[in-house]
């Protein structure tokens, strides 16, 4: 079956296309690293959402990754990359954090 990665499938929009692509037929593979719950604190995490994606949905499954993880991206699509026909990418947070936290944008 055709996959459909989505980064930030823990997020509000994140989710939404999960669901999407799961009931298009797609298996879903979901990128998320919660990062909301440092920003924002543990009532802002996305672990619930995901939670509920793995219990709603057996064609979705996730892997904890920072979309900046250049290395872990590639292991990815090096498993999996011949099923892949499309991303969603999802993954981001206010522009105020990137200023107020300004290393957490970049990647070493």
């Amino acid at each position: 079956m055709a996959i459909a990665v989505v980064t930030g499938s823990g997020g509000l929009i994140g989710s939404e296309s999960v669901a999407h692509f799961v009931v298009a037929g797609f298996d879903v593979v979901g990128i998320e690293n919660d990062m909301r719950a440092s920003f924002f604190g543990p009532e802002a995490s996305t672990q619930g959402v995901t939670e509920r994606l793995l219990r709603s949905y057996p064609e979705f499954r996730t892997l904890e990754l920072d979309v900046r993880d250049a290395e872990g991206v590639e292991r990815l699509f090096a498993g999996d990359g011949s099923r892949i026909e499309l991303v969603v990418h999802t993954a981001a947070s206010r522009r105020t954090i990137g200023r107020r936290r300004p290393l957490t944008w970049t990647s070493r």
